[in-house]
């Protein structure tokens, strides 16, 4: 059970899956795992592809912010996970990112609380 606004949620969950098909390559396979806790629900989204560059620190959650390959013709915003981190906060949670061991791409999380 969880309880929050399930707009919301439907929208923090297309951004971190539209992030995550971004930062692929064309026939990926994106995971999406949620995983209950005692007092919160895990929501894991990972993504083959590069690791996250060490400058990323405290910086891919902001505001206007990306980091995109300079080939990539399509607009973006930089607002996908600076509205995962904002949707996550309005329910009392946290988002956060780490590089996938041995550098095979990146997982985003979001705790929310039960």
């Amino acid at each position: 059970m969880l309880h929050g606004a399930p707009d919301l949620i439907v929208q923090m969950l297309d951004k971190l899956i539209d992030n995550a098909i971004d930062f692929s390559a064309a026939g990926a396979t994106i995971s999406v795992r949620l995983r209950p806790e005692t007092a919160a629900v895990l929501i894991e989204v990972e993504n083959p592809g590069p690791p996250l560059p060490a400058h990323l620190e405290g910086r891919l959650f902001e505001s206007l912010w990306q980091s995109r390959a300079d080939g990539d013709s399509r607009p973006h915003f930089g607002l996908g996970l600076y509205i995962v981190r904002l949707i996550a906060e309005f329910h009392g949670g946290e988002a956060t990112a780490i590089s996938l061991p041995g550098g095979s791409g990146a997982r985003v999380s979001v705790r929310l609380p039960r």
